[in-house]
């Protein structure tokens, strides 16, 4: 893919695009500190094996954080700082089985500094899935947005949450959370928890968490075109997940998400 490989616990990385294997580093704790004014594009495998990540965005930089989960995921933690007018993307695709833990908290330490974090998932079967992602705002005039996508089905169970903090003296700062889930199912079961925590008063903040049946209109929209119940709403699902493909650049990649979602419908 023409990526840089990193294999060790410890590392600095300047412009470039880069590969974490995490079959080559498990059970460890991997640390990354993107240098000033730098920017990477960084692809997560395997990110079950390793430990823990931790990634430092200094001064000026900008990181693009892309992962799929699709394998069963039982604990992930993801710590990252993001510094002085530093942004962080970040992208998770969801098609993992079974269980999935994900834990990621960002910490926009300095004026300036930026996170956009989005997740789409897809859950099946007997799935039991939690994902928390929260953002704490510890400078004035710093940006976080997280936005997560799902489909739950058949007797599957997701809980999303996460805890977006603007703490006191951090001015003009701004905080979205956006949470949609679809249900399929009367054994399906989604929970969408956002909180806002504010110490502080000038500032703009937002949450908003839908969780429902699919829609009965669009349904007999669809079939009434021709399709059915089946197609229809995978259809459906495609129109929910596909738009996270934007945060893979290899079309290789975006060929394999897809097949992932085509494979768990």
């Amino acid at each position: 893919m023409g990526r840089t490989l990193i294999s060790n616990i410890k590392n600095s990385l300047s412009n470039g695009e880069y590969i974490i294997d995490g079959l080559l580093l498990s059970e460890k704790n991997v640390d990354i500190e993107i240098e000033v004014n730098s920017t990477c594009d960084i692809l997560l495998n395997n990110i079950k094996n390793v430990a823990g990540l931790n990634i430092v965005i200094n001064q000026d930089s900008n990181v693009r954080l892309s992962f799929i989960a699709e394998e069963e995921m039982e604990s992930s933690n993801i710590n990252i700082i993001v510094k002085n007018n530093a942004t962080l993307d970040g992208y998770f695709a969801d098609f993992s089985t079974k269980t999935l833990n994900l834990h990621c908290k960002v910490n926009l330490v300095e004026e300036g500094a930026t996170c956009r974090y989005k997740i789409a998932s897809l859950v099946a079967g007997e799935d039991r899935k939690m994902v928390d992602v929260s953002i704490d705002h510890l400078s004035p005039k710093t940006y976080g947005k997280f936005d997560c996508f799902g489909i739950c089905k058949d007797k599957g169970k997701i809980t999303v949450s996460g805890v977006s903090h603007i703490f006191k003296g951090s001015i003009k700062s701004k905080t979205q959370q956006n949470c949609k889930i679809m249900v399929f199912d009367e054994e399906s079961d989604a929970t969408a928890k956002p909180i806002l925590k504010i110490d502080e008063n000038d500032l703009e903040a937002s949450h908003g968490a839908v969780v429902g049946k699919i829609n009965d209109e669009h349904l007999f929209y669809l079939e009434s075109r021709g399709l059915s119940e089946e197609v229809a709403k995978e259809l459906i699902t495609w129109g929910y997940l596909k738009p996270i493909l934007e945060g893979f650049k290899e079309e290789d990649v975006k060929n394999h998400i897809s097949s992932l979602i085509e494979r768990r419908m």
